[in-house]
């Protein structure tokens, strides 16, 4: 037994089969491990291995697909026995690392949108189509998979569009009663059954009910487990919609929706239940299970942020695990690049080591910001062995990730600040030299090897009459008793709603402003910006918006701005703040270009992102050096 987690860590047996331990990595594919190929590509199967050596019992495979694939799909086609050779190499990586290999059955709709009805499937189709998804997952048994997930969350996937009381409109054999609505999925099973023997696990995912009072319920998902007994291993838990599936900082709790998993867990269902969303924390994991509410934790997150996590739970150094920030920029279609914010290796495991420069000898380093960039510059730097001097300007280290000390919603971010605080004290190899902003002459005779400057960013002050009276929407974060009763605010973008929020949230009535037909256009959309706008609106009596508004100056009492209609409007507020966008700091950068042997620039004062391009710019160039 594990002395650090003995719930979490311990093995599972789950008929004949047995499971190293409680964590299993579900569907989590970055996008562009795949460019066209047919066949899972180098750099996704060390993605997925890079999951096992991490830790995880199961890793789960996504992307089997039938047919063509069209490029940027992620996907490959398992009908095709060229693709087999990769797939058996997949699931070879899996194994090296003990874990156990799934593959993803997802069926779905035909088209977009719409009913499961008897128009657009017969009954004899839907026979046919567990026919050919028990064959997939034969495929995957052949090739050397031990699993399957079959996904059957929301109503986006054809087996949860027919089990669903809102959407089987059917009158047929596979609609109407509840006993019908799960025959699809029930039929599916027990045919892979079938074909792949007792042994090959199904793992079902499923939402515990629908947030709909005559949508599926928590009793019937307790129903359905106990209908699939004998075909269903591991039956995990969803959440409702899509988007909270992957929780944020706007959630009520870190894990939300855990009390579904503990319901259907406690009415005495035979398979393995899967607890998932949230789950990031060791102590929320291990107390899961401790307390019967789930048999396995299912998390993705973890393993992408910390491709170490297991490793780190099993030697008791839970303190080394970097917080995720839960952005779900790990999972974004929309892009050609997935992203971690504070694993810059992910996705690129294949090739990011072969970059690195071997370092020849330790440097006398000074890092010029103690922002995010500055502070991850540092903790790589000392990392690598060199010496290195951390200035910071201000009385404590943060830059703009200060304002998570404030905001009830950014406490990923806070605790993100934490750990990088904690972890640069605890470094030897850094000095810490706060309100303190060298003088150029001073700094170029101290024998710096190397001068990085992470100066960061300003705001954008635009040419508005009276803007004078207006205060950056940044600097009130701490000082929230300096805002009067009624706020506007003139910008909303991400920083000028979050803001908004913040106020509202402190008793403040907020009015946002905005030029454009939308709040927040930067802000990303899958997994996040749906959950962003749900925040916003719990305080709609309190922040409003107004959209499609030009600010055309700023008074003593409030602002005038021009409306959608193209009408003059006047509005007063004891406080106006300003959120027209940042800026790279360039002069703040400039003066220390000659003040060492090499000079290097980093973050936001190097090219305006957000702390993903930070983080992975004082990353890219501390291994350089």
């Amino acid at each position: 037994m594990n002395p650090h987690y003995p719930n979490l860590l311990s093995p599972l047996q789950i008929g004949d089969v047995i499971l190293k331990n409680r964590m299993i990595c579900p569907p989590s594919q970055p996008y562009h491990a795949q460019a066209g190929e047919t066949w899972p590509s180098d750099t996704l199967i060390e993605c997925y291995a890079e999951r096992a050596r991490g830790g995880a019992a199961i890793v789960t495979c996504d992307g089997n697909q039938f047919g063509k694939i069209w490029k940027g799909s992620n996907g490959w086609d398992s009908s095709d026995p060229d693709t087999w050779t990769y797939m058996a190499q997949m699931a070879d990586a899996i194994h090296f690392y003990g874990a156990r290999a799934h593959g993803v059955i997802m069926v779905l709709p035909e088209g977009r949108g719409g009913e499961p009805s008897e128009e657009r499937y017969s009954a004899e189709s839907l026979h046919e189509i567990t026919d050919k998804y028990s064959d997939l997952a034969k495929y995957m048994a052949d090739c050397g998979f031990d699993g399957t997930y079959i996904h059957m969350s929301y109503k986006m996937v054809l087996t949860g569009q027919l089990m669903s009381p809102i959407m089987n409109k059917r009158t047929d054999e596979f609609g109407g009663s509840f006993e019908n609505r799960i025959r699809f999925s029930l039929e599916l099973c027990r045919k892979i059954k079938e074909k792949c023997g007792k042994d090959f696990l199904i793992e079902a995912s499923v939402s515990g009910h629908e947030d709909d009072p005559n949508g599926w319920t928590l009793d019937d998902t307790v129903a359905f487990a106990k209908e699939a007994e004998g075909l269903i291993d591991i039956l995990t838990i969803r959440s409702m919609e899509i988007d909270n599936q992957h929780p944020t900082g706007f959630a009520k709790s870190r894990t939300p929706f855990l009390y579904m998993a503990d319901y259907v867990k406690k009415a005495g269902v035979k398979q393995m239940i899967a607890a998932s969303a949230g789950f990031f924390k060791p102590e929320d994991c291990e107390n899961a299970i401790a307390e019967g509410s789930a048999d396995l934790i299912s998390m993705a997150r973890a393993f992408i942020s910390n491709p170490d996590y297991g490793r780190l739970l099993y030697e008791g150094r839970a303190d080394d695990i970097i917080p995720c920030l839960r952005c779900n920029k790990c999972h974004n279609p929309n892009h050609n690049l997935s992203v971690c914010v504070v694993n810059p290796r992910f996705a690129s495991e294949k090739t990011i080591d072969r970059r690195n420069v071997p370092v020849t000898r330790e440097k006398k380093v000074a890092v010029i910001g103690g922002g995010p960039a500055g502070m991850k510059a540092a903790l790589e730097l000392a990392g690598r062995g060199h010496a290195v001097t951390l200035f910071e300007k201000s009385g404590r280290l943060g830059g703009m990730m200060n304002h998570s000390r404030y905001a009830s919603f950014k406490w990923p971010m806070k605790d993100l600040l934490n750990w990088y605080e904690r972890k640069i004290d605890e470094s030897a190899g850094i000095d810490v030299e706060l309100n303190s902003e060298p003088d150029p002459g001073w700094l170029e005779k101290q024998g710096y090897d190397v001068v990085i400057a992470a100066t960061g960013s300003r705001p954008v002050i635009p040419p508005i009459p009276g803007i004078e009276r207006a205060k950056p929407a940044v600097d009130v974060y701490g000082d929230e008793k300096s805002v009067a009763d009624d706020v506007i605010i003139v910008g909303g973008g991400e920083v000028g709603v979050e803001t908004a929020l913040h106020l509202a949230q402190n008793g403040r009535r907020v009015t946002v402003i905005e030029m454009k037909d939308v709040i927040a256009e930067e802000a990303r959309r899958d997994h996040y910006y749906g959950m962003f706008l749900a925040a916003v609106r719990e305080y709609e009596d309190t922040l409003k918006i107004i959209l499609n508004a030009t600010c055309t100056g700023i008074t003593e009492d409030g602002v005038t701005y021009i409306d959608e209609n193209g009408e003059e409007q006047t509005l007063k507020a004891g406080t106006v703040l300003l959120a027209a966008g940042m800026k790279s700091d360039v002069s703040g950068a400039v003066k220390y270009m000659n003040c060492g042997k090499q000079f290097y620039h980093i973050g936001d004062c190097n090219s305006m992102g957000d702390l993903q391009t930070a983080f992975r710019s004082a990353y890219m160039i501390s291994h350089t050096i």
